[in-house]
Formats: structure tokens, C-alpha cells, sequence
């Protein structure tokens, strides 16, 4: 195939990969447009999403098929620039393109979603989709090694918006659109929800426990960050070598899911 992207091939080549490959797998990579401090582009998780399908793609024989780039952002909308879809529309499109992959035998599904506003939103729309098609949809994520030390991490640095790593990935996969001069001089602006401080201290026994209360309290960006990048993980020590190596351990495991994946038959083959 010339291209892997369902939106670059023409019908005939894709029916000739569905003869090609009879059980193949989809790439549906879900994303948003939403702020992403002063020097990351919009478009930063929809742009992720879509390279590491496409690299996943290259790598299994399998396609991608991108049905939209805004995500569920409404905890961004204080910032210009940010476009959210509702739930029940974010569902809509998921549905809607489970189903239609589904009428032309596809049955294996994998949903790679790089914006955490979705993710329940995603679950949700895959529980309802794996019921309605019969189709297998997943949407895997290797699990952190040592679960404490992520916790401990994640408190110090809240790298979660914007930040060291999500800056590195952006200069490792389209750095032409990084604009890093907005951030030579960027300090921390974030605060933790009045009341959570003493939970965000990572030398806590309980952390791995603290961690989930401290997030659950986050909200509304503007509310936690003025400059619109959460914690204090500084965009000025990211590089492109870190971007790569993060890039490759995600693309990584979805190779080894997808291709360890077709080697069980698909659900109506069963």
C-alpha cells in the first residue's frame, strides 16, 4: 500500500488489503485540539495519536483510520484555541466508526488515545461498541514497572500538560511546530487544589493511594495553571532523544500487542 491511512487509499486498494489480510487490525487514534501552554501546537495529541498509529501500522500490516482530531476538552476551554466535542458527540463519532469498520469485517479494533481528558469517555464508548458490533475493541496501555516510583514521579513533577515529556515527544515527532523561544523563561504557575498539598508529597508511604486523590481534584486548567502547563517538569530540558525514546517504548508494546493479538482468531471465529 501506498499509504496506511484509510483516508489515503483509494477503495480498491483497501479491498485488495482486505484479501491480503482477512483478520486485520485497526488503528483509531484519538487525540484533541486544546491548548498546550504558550509553544506546543493544538493539535499536540491528535498529532501523537497519529504517529505512533502509523508506526504501529508500518510495523503489523494493519491501517489506520483517523475520524477526528478535537477530543473531550472542556477543562481547557478558559484557554483560546481549544475545541471540544461533547461526550455524547465524542461517543457518537466512536460508535459510528466501530460500527462502520465493522460492516466491512473488520473486528479487531485498537483505539490509541493520547489525551487524558478522554479516557472515559473512550472506555465507555468501546464497552457500548464491543456489545453492539461484536467486534474486538481494546485500547491497551503498558503498565508502569514499578508502580510506587510512578506515583513519586507523578507528584514531584506533574509532568502531565505541556511539560518536559510531552515537550520532547512534540520535538522528537514535528519539532518544525514547536515554538520553544515562548518558554525560555517559563516558571511553575501550578497549585495543587487547596486542602491536597501534604498528599502531593512524594516521600509519603501511602503516595500510590495519595496520587489518585491529588488527581481526582484537578479540574478546570486555569483553576490549577496560569501559563496553561501543568506542574514543574520544565519545557526547557526537554529534548528530541527523550521524545524518541518515549515514542519507541509506546510504539513499541503496541507492536508486541497487535502482532502476539493476531495470533487468536477474531470473536466470531471463536
Amino acid at each position: 500500500m501506498k499509504s496506511v491511512l484509510l483516508h489515503e487509499m483509494t477503495r480498491s486498494a483497501f479491498e485488495e488489503y482486505l484479501k491480503e489480510n482477512p483478520d486485520p487490525v485497526a488503528l483509531v487514534p484519538i487525540g484533541s485540539i486544546e491548548q498546550h501552554g504558550p509553544h506546543l501546537p493544538l493539535g499536540t495529541d491528535s498529532l501523537a495519536a497519529l504517529a505512533i498509529c502509523k508506526a504501529v501500522a508500518e510495523r503489523t500490516s494493519s491501517f489506520v483510520v483517523q475520524v477526528c482530531l478535537p477530543g473531550y476538552s472542556p477543562h481547557h476551554m478558559a484557554f483560546k484555541g481549544t475545541i471540544t466535542f461533547s461526550d455524547q458527540t465524542l461517543v457518537s463519532i466512536l460508535l459510528d466508526t466501530f460500527e462502520s469498520l465493522r460492516a466491512h469485517g473488520v473486528r479487531k479494533i485498537l483505539v490509541v488515545n493520547s489525551h487524558g481528558g478522554n479516557a472515559q469517555i473512550m472506555a465507555y464508548a468501546i464497552r457500548i461498541g464491543r456489545r453492539r458490533t461484536g467486534a474486538c475493541i481494546v485500547s491497551p496501555m503498558a503498565p508502569p514497572a514499578d508502580p510506587r516510583a510512578a506515583a513519586q514521579n507523578a507528584m514531584k513533577y506533574l509532568d502531565m500538560h505541556s511539560g518536559t515529556g510531552e515537550t520532547s515527544l512534540a520535538l522528537a515527532l514535528f519539532p518544525e511546530l514547536v515554538e520553544m523561544d515562548r518558554v525560555k523563561d517559563w516558571k511553575p504557575t501550578t497549585r495543587f487544589a487547596p486542602g491536597t498539598e501534604d498528599l502531593a508529597r512524594p516521600d509519603r508511604d501511602d503516595v500510590v493511594i495519595a496520587s489518585q486523590i491529588v488527581m481526582s481534584y484537578i479540574n478546570d486548567t486555569h483553576k490549577l495553571t496560569s501559563s496553561g502547563i501543568y506542574g514543574f517538569a520544565a519545557p526547557q530540558e526537554a529534548s528530541a532523544e527523550q521524545g524518541r525514546k518515549r515514542f519507541e517504548e509506546r510504539v513499541k508494546f503496541l507492536v508486541d500487542y497487535v502482532n502476539l493479538w493476531k495470533t487468536v482468531p477474531s470473536p466470531e471465529e471463536v
